[in-house]
């Protein structure tokens, strides 16, 4: 057990800080009014992709569903937690420049959306767990889609089965924290023939006519497609 003062208790009281920096600070500033509270992840979302998380911390990551504000019109659910600097021995600036996985997740819905919470949670878990080399794949970044295996929000009707991952345009779409810059990647749904167009042509260009078409930023899972 580490002692008082000891560069462990030093360490643990930096990671503290730089987390409470992040909600109290960087996420105050981009979206104002955080809810009711973070919505943690559980062992069940790391079960659904059989395995079980490799910190107990992860079990603290959670999800923040932001409400409408003054300023914006739309709700905004955000993870905290994949920013987080586990990778770092003692306190300061990653070498990377990036803190933690170096993101973080949004979806933006017109209502309220419980489905958005579960959604992200399972890819908070996935994306650790890619970290941490425990399942295969890749980080998620700009330009990506996601297969979302059915209808983004549980339903058997829906035509919004998959996710669009992008840089967000309508926010700031970085930060920073004392371990090292964070970057947000936007998750917007989209339909199998949305992704078929994109596939064909250029994601760009799918971005470009949702954004025409007033769809962009949101993701609503009862819309029609748009081809």
């Amino acid at each position: 057990m580490s002692s008082a003062g000891s560069p462990q208790d030093a360490w643990q009281s930096w990671f503290e800080s730089v987390w409470a920096d992040r909600e109290d600070r960087a996420y105050k500033q981009q979206f104002g009014n955080l809810g009711d509270g973070v919505y943690p992840a559980t062992a069940a979302h790391y079960a659904r992709l059989k395995q079980t998380p490799r910190h107990p911390g992860w079990l603290h990551h959670g999800v923040f569903a932001c409400p409408p504000t003054d300023s914006r019109a739309h709700f905004c659910y955000v993870t905290s937690g994949l920013s987080n600097p586990w990778n770092l021995d003692e306190p300061g600036r990653d070498a990377s420049g990036f803190s933690g996985l170096g993101f973080e997740l949004m979806i933006c819905t017109p209502q309220r959306a419980d489905w958005a919470i579960s959604v992200l949670h399972h890819l908070m878990a996935w994306q650790l767990l890619v970290a941490t080399g425990a399942v295969q794949g890749q980080p998620l970044g700009p330009a990506q889609r996601i297969p979302l295996g059915g209808a983004i929000d549980g339903t058997k009707d829906g035509a919004i089965t998959w996710a669009l991952c992008e840089a967000p345009s309508h926010c700031e779409p970085e930060f920073e924290l004392p371990s090292g810059k964070v970057e947000w990647l936007l998750l917007v749904g989209a339909t199998e023939k949305e992704v078929a167009f994109a596939r064909s042509t250029d994601q760009k260009v799918l971005v470009a006519r949702l954004q025409e078409d007033g769809v962009w930023p949101m993701t609503d899972p009862r819309r029609q497609s748009r081809f």
